[in-house]
């Protein structure tokens, strides 16, 4: 372990859509985690950061609108197809491609949507709690959210100390109302033509996952080619926070075998 895998940067990032932050630690083949709605690099893949930084350089973005990236204007439209640009954007402003990419919950789609739309920039693969098309769960996330004053005050707290306070309450109005927009516009559809992902992809899902059932990871294990599926018993929806060592172990085991 040298100290300059140790050291830890921030650098921000015009990308397509807005300014990107993006936090960076260690050498290596690059490895890129995607945080979940709400949530920020650091946040969601904070148990992540030491174990993988010893082998490879770890790039943790903060989607537009979220944490100390530039804030967005509204949630309307395919954000998720926004911020898959701006993903493909930084790897290709970089120089990094072809990049391990993992991502979670929203994160997810919108790792797919890079793996499916720019091939050339993804080494691999690995969704964590994720869904091609919406279902009941996710809605019933969506509205624990509502109102907000009745949120735990635990939740408050973290949402201010990520996004800033008060900009987190509108952060949360703007996500959801862009999230009910989508659906509609949609069907709750995220992504289609899955076959089109063809490099080598893990999906990590919770036996327990409150927000995901096991039959969304099943229809993304039967749509992509190469895909095979590791199932977490007695695990929620945040597989990386809940059982951070053995998910650590899991990601190391398919990176290296690669």
């Amino acid at each position: 372990m040298t100290s300059r895998n140790r050291k830890t940067k921030e650098i921000y990032l015009p990308c397509t859509n807005g300014t990107l932050h993006c936090t960076v630690r260690g050498e290596g083949s690059p490895l890129i985690f995607l945080h979940g709605a709400l949530g920020t690099g650091v946040a969601h893949f904070r148990d992540q950061i030491d174990y993988f930084s010893n082998t490879y350089k770890v790039f943790l973005p903060d989607f537009l609108g979220h944490g100390k990236s530039g804030r967005r204007k509204s949630f309307k439209g395919n954000f998720y197809a926004e911020d898959s640009e701006d993903i493909a954007y930084l790897i290709s402003y970089l120089g990094l491609a072809p990049v391990n990419l993992c991502g979670f919950s929203d994160g997810s789609i919108v790792a797919m949507m890079v793996a499916k739309n720019y091939p050339g920039r993804v080494r691999c693969l690995v969704t964590i709690g994720a869904q091609s098309v919406s279902d009941d769960r996710k809605d019933e996330f969506s509205r624990t959210f509502i109102p907000i004053e009745n949120l735990p005050q635990p939740l408050k707290q973290a949402l201010a100390r990520h996004h800033g306070d008060p900009y987190w309450r509108e952060l949360v109005e703007s996500y959801l109302e862009g999230s009910e927009e989508f659906y509609k516009e949609s069907g709750g559809v995220f992504i289609t033509n899955l076959e089109d992902i063809t490099v080598p992809t893990l999906i990590i899902h919770g036996e327990s996952d409150p927000w995901s059932n096991s039959s969304n990871a099943n229809t993304l294990r039967d749509g992509i080619i190469n895909s095979r599926i590791i199932t977490f018993p007695n695990t929620g929806h945040e597989v990386q926070r809940e059982k951070a060592t053995e998910f650590n172990r899991t990601l190391m085991n398919f990176l290296s075998g690669l």
